[in-house]
């Protein structure tokens, strides 16, 4: 999965449930002084998990913490915790796609933590081969 990385580090985390909504994310493998640091989830919600995750990356030495989610679900406006002011604001870019607009259109732009990343031109792309001259590459 991860053997096109040429020269980069994977540093790998891990959650544990506690009671109630109790978390502690740990490092388990990797090195984090002094690296720039890409979170990539599938999604989130609230982000406690995401935050928790940032927070023990930047307390372990990281230059930066970046976040990369598919599909920001973002239930009651939960994205507003990771504007610069907010109680979570631990990543210094946070991309999402645009898998659910009706979320995506309502995230700031102008703070510049939130990224969103237009899945429109792929997803034509996997749908209609032709268009975009994959089957002639033979790249299906």
């Amino acid at each position: 999965l991860f053997q096109d990385m040429v020269g980069m580090e994977i540093i790998v985390c891990g959650k544990t449930r506690g009671e109630g909504d109790s978390r502690t994310v740990t490092i388990q493998d990797g090195d984090a002084t002094g690296k720039h640091i890409v979170i990539v989830d599938d999604l989130v919600q609230t982000g406690g998990t995401l935050f928790e995750t940032g927070k023990v990356l930047k307390d372990a030495g990281a230059a930066s913490v970046n976040a990369f989610v598919t599909h920001g679900v973002f239930p009651n406006d939960s994205w507003k915790l990771f504007n610069k002011n907010g109680s979570r604001a631990c990543f210094d870019k946070f991309w999402v796609t645009n898998s659910i607009p009706t979320v995506t259109d309502k995230l700031p732009v102008e703070d510049g933590v939130f990224e969103v990343l237009d899945l429109m031109h792929l997803i034509i792309c996997d749908l209609d081969h032709f268009s975009c001259g994959r089957v002639h590459d033979n790249q299906y």
